[in-house]
């Protein structure tokens, strides 16, 4: 019996035939790597720009044009935790068993790492152990000029980049920023989800990488696109869904990638063979039930007035003004003053995020789910 796979991909990347649109961003970000552009990619959390990366990054693996390799430091909280990760998504880009990789491999252990490989994937994890930041940055460049050296187009993909604001070492926008400058034959894309700190970090003339990349966004995927999508690998496995079924969909997650892809990976799984608008509310529903103890538990990490405002925020779905005499009355917040100092740390927390990307930039609460869930709570 063939195994039945769910289409929906609502974590990682699985393909192409599972990826959702997003044709004219791919085509541009290739542009940007074919020619060594440095490129700064922005989008919201859970918007699908890990997936766009490794989208593009699947197809220079078969053209063999590039060597792509991906790095994400959200987890890193230093320097050393950053060459650690380096040094994992170097050793891992290159086949032990070709020319370059065994250099690479080579180079990499004059740094005496301890390797170890997952006893259930098999992947690798490099530690390399530094004593001073002055070994810190010496590793770094190592690292880089050794690859750069090899004759090969390289293009680095480093993801959530802000999080290198938290490192207690102060000078790690400067070191990237003069690795950057000295690399020919590697580009890099620095992807970020926090709106605010990226444009601080490449738009503020008086920090390293100002003028530095060519700017790229994602926005929402269309709801057209988005409702073929669905439609289409619905009835791939012999499966129908009513277009008003579809409509639900895409108009309770927001579009919001995630949100679409789990909801509709939820649907699959229920086994479903003619999905009804009621099937999706009852979905919809159960959804809501099985995440609010998780929703009563934001309450109790905020204060009274920011899960009031996050109410207030949840219900107008896009705030334009959230100074507006009219909205502070209706919504019971006392004053603008209150809502500016609200404001701040719901933003802080990213419980709410705000999208400049537009003529008229709005607030919105972050997480789809939780917003449906307040809305229900009237």
């Amino acid at each position: 019996m063939k195994l039945e796979h769910n289409p929906f991909v609502d974590i990682g990347y699985r393909g192409s035939e599972y990826f959702c649109d997003r044709e004219d961003e791919t085509e541009l970000l290739r542009k940007y790597i074919d020619n060594q552009t440095n490129t700064t990619l922005f989008a919201f959390r859970r918007l699908g720009k890990t997936g766009l990366i490794q989208h593009v990054f699947e197809s220079f693996k078969k053209s063999k044009k590039q060597v792509c390799i991906y790095v994400d430091i959200l987890s890193t909280t230093d320097k050393a935790s950053f060459i650690n990760q380096l040094a994992t998504a170097i050793y891992a880009a290159f086949p032990e068993n070709n020319g370059i990789g065994k250099q690479i491999i080579e180079a990499i252990k004059l740094l005496r790492p301890t390797i170890q490989f997952d006893e259930l994937t098999g992947q690798p994890s490099v530690g390399i152990t530094t004593i001073n930041q002055q070994q810190q940055e010496t590793t770094i460049a190592t690292l880089f000029s050794f690859l750069d050296s090899q004759n090969v187009k390289i293009v680095f993909a480093l993801d959530e980049f802000q999080q290198i604001l938290v490192y207690p070492e102060k000078n790690m926008e400067a070191l990237l920023r003069t690795q950057m400058q000295a690399l020919k034959n590697t580009s890099f894309i620095f992807c970020g989800s926090n709106q605010a700190i990226m444009h601080e970090i490449f738009n503020d003339a008086k920090r390293p990488f100002f003028a530095s990349c060519t700017y790229m966004s994602l926005d929402f995927i269309p709801k057209k696109k988005y409702g073929n999508f669905i439609k289409k690998l619905f009835k791939k496995y012999v499966k129908s869904i009513s277009n008003e079924a579809v409509d639900f969909i895409c108009d309770w997650t927001s579009l919001h990638t995630f949100y679409t892809q789990y909801f509709c990976n939820q649907l699959f799984a229920k086994g479903i063979l003619d999905i009804d608008i009621t099937d999706v509310k009852l979905l919809a529903s159960d959804i809501l039930a099985l995440q609010e103890a998780k929703f009563y538990q934001y309450r109790t990490l905020l204060t009274k007035a920011q899960w009031n405002l996050l109410k207030a925020i949840a219900n107008e779905q896009r705030l334009f003004k959230p100074h507006a005499k009219a909205f502070i009355i209706k919504s019971g917040l006392g004053s603008s003053s209150i809502v500016t100092r609200t404001l701040d740390a719901l933003l802080a927390k990213e419980m709410v995020y705000r999208n400049t990307q537009i003529e008229k930039p709005y607030y919105e609460v972050y997480d789809k789910f939780l917003m449906r869930w307040l809305q229900s709570k009237k």
